[in-house]
């Protein structure tokens, strides 16, 4: 398979082969040599600093030729179809694309564009999925908890309007791990998200062994869609009291960008229980990985 659209479609098989070979890379690391001799194009419509630098990074490591592709600075502002684009793209002989768009699911039509020897990679689409940030969450989360089947995590905050979500759910499903609930305000958790809960209460997270916090995420609000701040800052987020009051002892996680002083308090986010530079450093050595398997 060298197509990577969603979690889905993806086997225990060669996820279990893309988290070998992702140990592999990062205990060689830096020490990777690989003669790729192949192109691959970064085409990211919406804005991003770990999963675009990680990607670069990784091919350029690999061996890859590197074309960074700015929507903004392209015949895209002058009326060029997407699909054009990346007929465009293939004629210059381009072996691969990583994609970011805001469209719901276009990863689905681009590689139907895309003939059989072309990889491609979704780095996010929308609200629907976002394959390598649960490849990397799930991978950070087995190296602290190897048996995942008995590992309890809480996912807090805006995950009505999560691309994160949705894959790492089912990645977890796959790994056996089935006891995810929810926390935050009503109007940011989705009805089929469940079990959710809506307010912190004494104890309530003394048994998680993971917070997986989300930032509130306003750029995909509808208009009729709002939620309360300051009552956000005090009943949720997560600080020395919140960590108090919840008796949570576990291990804190973030898919970035954090956003200070909202969803969790600095100290905290630097604190020996946060995990969060630890997912950004193995989103490198995954994607790495990834990269490697499929092209």
């Amino acid at each position: 398979m060298n197509k990577i659209k969603d979690i889905s479609s993806l086997s225990r098989e060669l996820i279990d082969q893309l988290f070998q070979r992702t140990t592999e890379i990062k205990e060689q690391w830096p020490n990777i040599s690989l003669n790729k001799n192949k192109t691959v194009c970064l085409l990211f419509w919406e804005p991003s600093t770990r999963t675009k630098l990680s990607f670069e990074h990784a091919a350029k490591k690999l061996g890859f030729k590197v074309i960074d592709f700015s929507p903004e600075h392209s015949s895209i502002k002058k009326g060029e179809s997407l699909q054009d684009t990346i007929r465009t793209l293939l004629a210059l002989k381009v072996d691969g694309f990583v994609i970011r768009h805001p469209e719901d699911k276009i990863i689905n039509k681009i590689s139907e564009w895309l003939p059989e020897d072309v990889f491609l990679i979704n780095a996010g689409d929308g609200n629907h999925a976002h394959p390598t940030q649960a490849m990397l969450d799930v991978y950070t989360m087995q190296e602290h908890y190897q048996d995942l089947k008995n590992m309890a995590l809480t996912i807090l905050g805006d995950s009505k309007h999560s691309r994160v979500i949705p894959s790492t759910i089912t990645l977890l499903q796959k790994m056996g791990c089935n006891d995810v609930s929810f926390l935050g305000p009503r109007e940011l958790i989705k009805n089929e998200f469940t079990p959710a809960y809506h307010e912190t209460n004494d104890g309530c997270l003394a048994n998680k062994d993971i917070l997986y916090i989300l930032r509130i995420q306003r750029e995909r609000f509808l208009k009729s869609e709002s939620v309360n701040e300051d009552d956000f800052i005090a009943d949720f987020q997560v600080n020395n009291e919140f960590l108090r009051k919840t008796g949570f002892a576990g291990k804190l996680m973030h898919p970035g960008p954090i956003n200070v002083g909202m969803e969790i308090d600095e100290s905290i986010a630097k604190s020996e229980q946060s995990l969060i530079l630890e997912q950004v450093e193995n989103g490198l050595y995954v994607r790495t990985a990834l990269l490697d398997l499929i092209a």
